[in-house]
């Protein structure tokens, strides 16, 4: 995470006096994408049948402070991961998440950029035949990306995050609009 700042403050120092202005402002967006419950399906003599994958979704909204720094809220709904456990049947585990994270970008040309964000997000994982039925955890959350830029202010998105703690992956795409 000091890496990531220590980067963030060297790229904003690097970037030409006028990037500050055309750069900086208001962005938001939303993506869709497929989730994976990483420690979901544990094998086990007791587990029948698992699908550790599903459809998940999510909006973001952020600040841009020039064109190599900036802060993003996030709202992801990572779906439900199910299984079938001998002498319990089926169970599921649904897990929702807002958050808030820093994100450093670098221009690879004048429409496409990578970036990398790592934050913190306050997940809360519902499952109904648990005895643990609800569980809220803050956790640290990272991930890598790529935009394509098809005007000033629209871009197509893809990314890849992960959270640190309830183990969920997503792989998503979706647009981005800055104002």
């Amino acid at each position: 995470m000091r890496a990531l700042f220590r980067i963030g403050i060297w790229l904003a120092l690097a970037a030409p006096p006028g990037a500050f202005a055309q750069d900086a402002g208001f962005y938001l967006g939303g993506a869709l994408g497929q989730a994976k419950f990483t420690e979901w399906c544990v094998p086990a003599p007791t587990v029948l049948s698992c699908d550790d994958k599903d459809s998940a979704w999510k909006l973001f909204a952020g600040y841009r402070f020039n064109r190599h720094v900036a802060v993003e809220g996030t709202y992801v709904d990572w779906g439900t991961a199910t299984g079938t456990v001998a002498g319990v049947g089926s169970v599921s585990a649904e897990q929702t998440s807002m958050g808030i994270a820093a994100v450093g970008s670098l221009d690879l040309g004048s429409q496409f950029s990578v970036f990398g964000k790592a934050g913190f997000l306050m997940t809360e994982q519902e499952t109904p035949a648990s005895s643990t039925p609800e569980r809220d955890e803050t956790e640290f959350h990272y991930g890598l990306g790529a935009r394509f830029h098809f005007t000033p202010g629209w871009a197509a998105r893809a990314e890849w995050e992960k959270t640190e703690k309830l183990k969920v992956e997503m792989l998503s795409i979706g647009v981005e609009y800055r104002f």
